[in-house]
């Protein structure tokens, strides 16, 4: 489903907030191009446009989708390819959660701006070792022992100011996936954020699936049971 040189990149990436004044060359824009054209949707049955903008100190790829919880999540599985991507390609990128969409854009009926990506040339490294992410436990967002080791590219999931609401729980078989809900002013401020970052964490967990060998279908029928505190996104059926 996914490239599989993409799984690497996750215990490496880092956000890159300093850029060069250079500007991408034409060669590092048409790989921008390549990848946005690239980039596979968890759930092709959700509408979302992609778009390329060019901003200071590089480009932005704008993405737009319906504001419901899967949307969001299609469309941050899908931005969250490209940055892999783009990582292994040497260039800068950047999460803007708050960031506003061209004056000029005209999205699809039914769509809105949801989120963008800068991408620049990097006047700083852009990768890290696993000890300097900032990152909750892995029993903080795994209910399971069984799964941390297979799902630790979860743990390492970049998010809106660093929220990491993603929750896992489930068997071997069977993984339901969560989202925490925000608290207080945070609510208002990141609440479609989080649900975009549900995606992110999700393209990691599809990655460490298909790294693993494992074939696996998505559903969304939530459990009988629910979860305080968290709403039900959606079902990884691990063949």
């Amino acid at each position: 489903m996914l490239e599989s040189n993409l799984y690497a990149p996750i215990f490496t990436r880092k956000s890159v907030r300093k850029y060069a004044e250079t500007q991408l060359t034409p060669a590092q824009l048409g790989l921008v191009k390549e990848q946005i054209a690239k980039a596979v949707p968890l759930l092709p049955g959700e509408k979302y446009k992609l778009e390329l903008g060019e901003a200071r100190e590089g480009w932005r790829i704008y993405g737009y989708c319906e504001n419901t919880p899967l949307s969001n999540a299609n469309l941050g599985f899908l931005l969250q390819q490209i940055d892999l991507a783009l990582h292994l390609e040497g260039l800068g990128r950047l999460w803007f959660g708050m960031g506003r969409e061209p004056k000029d854009s005209k999205p699809p009926k039914g769509l809105s701006y949801a989120m963008a990506l800068k991408v620049g040339v990097a006047a700083e490294p852009i990768t890290r070792t696993v000890d300097k992410f900032d990152r909750k436990p892995i029993e903080s967002v795994i209910d399971k022992e069984a799964l941390y080791a297979l799902f630790e590219a979860v743990r390492l999931a970049p998010s809106a100011r660093n929220s990491q609401p993603w929750y896992f729980t489930g068997d071997e078989g069977m993984v339901h996936v969560w989202r925490k809900q925000p608290g207080g002013i945070l609510k208002s401020i990141i609440g479609r954020m989080n649900w975009l970052d549900m995606g992110i964490a999700l393209c990691h967990a599809v990655l460490a699936l298909e790294n693993a060998g494992k074939a696996f279908t998505v559903e969304a029928v939530p459990p009988a049971q629910g979860l305080e505190g968290h709403d039900y996104l959606l079902t990884l059926d691990i063949e």
